[in-house]
């Protein structure tokens, strides 16, 4: 199988726009309002939080909503490939083809990006408009990045190994509250038990809200730095990006 580096880059990118315009853009063309449905989650919860804490905690309700947002249009990927490949029989197609794995799952993960796009871009504006100076961007932008593609990755290796669509759903929904409810994503880091702490910082997402509350010019814990969020979120995107490459179930046999 022809591996999505050893491939021509011009052919690469053909397949990746190709696969985003056929499950994104034409879906959105005849369904404009699947934007909206896909940000209720993060501004609901960033709504709420604004009300309960009157105004106070907005900065980390930003930063939830956006971690939440980017964890959820991550993992939403597993579902789309969970329903195409169970119910549509799509990925036989690219199975076939010569397509690899990487690039259907890099084109799939575009799509998912264009249904948030809207949310995403709010949310991302007011981090920004909460943040120190525009030398904070390059860090916000690398958040967002490093996010949605470990999540993405994540979202390709459950979905290859569900054999039915209820499966995907109840999986992609359990490992979403895992990753972006319970670890202090809405929340400082300091209201967790010292022991939690330290679990706590084995979490993507931690790490996540953690460089966002950095670019806002929140408190952030003194045994943590920018360069070690950096580190683990560059860490779990290459052990994802590897777990989808060579352990996700691609051809059926």
């Amino acid at each position: 199988m022809t591996s999505l580096l050893n491939e021509p880059k011009s052919q690469v990118l053909k397949q990746v726009f190709l696969i985003a315009y056929l499950t994104g853009i034409l879906w959105l063309r005849r369904n404009p309002i699947s934007m909206v449905f896909s940000a209720i989650s993060p501004f609901s919860l960033l709504f709420v939080l604004f009300v309960v804490s009157n105004g106070h905690y907005i900065a980390f309700a930003v930063t939830g909503s956006l971690v939440m947002a980017l964890v959820g249009y991550g993992l939403a990927l597993g579902q789309d490939i969970s329903f195409y490949k169970t119910e549509y029989k799509i990925q036989d197609l690219f199975v076939a083809a010569p397509v690899s794995p990487l690039t259907y799952m890099t084109g799939l993960a575009l799509s998912q990006l264009l249904f948030g796009f809207p949310a995403l871009t709010v949310l991302a504006l007011l981090a920004a408009l909460f943040g120190n100076s525009v030398a904070s961007l390059p860090i916000l932008i690398s958040t967002i990045l490093l996010t949605w593609g470990s999540m993405s990755a994540m979202g390709f290796f459950l979905s290859s190994h569900m054999l039915h669509m209820r499966n995907a759903t109840q999986v992609i929904s359990f490992v979403n509250v895992i990753l972006a409810v319970l670890p202090p994503v809405f929340y400082p880091v300091s209201r967790l038990p010292l022991n939690l702490q330290y679990l706590a910082y084995a979490v993507p997402t931690t790490h996540a809200s953690l460089m966002l509350q950095y670019t806002m010019g929140l408190p952030t814990p003194k045994d943590w730095s920018l360069s070690l969020g950096l580190l683990i979120q560059i860490l779990y995107l290459v052990g994802f990006v590897m777990l989808a490459k060579t352990r996700a179930i691609w051809r059926d046999t």
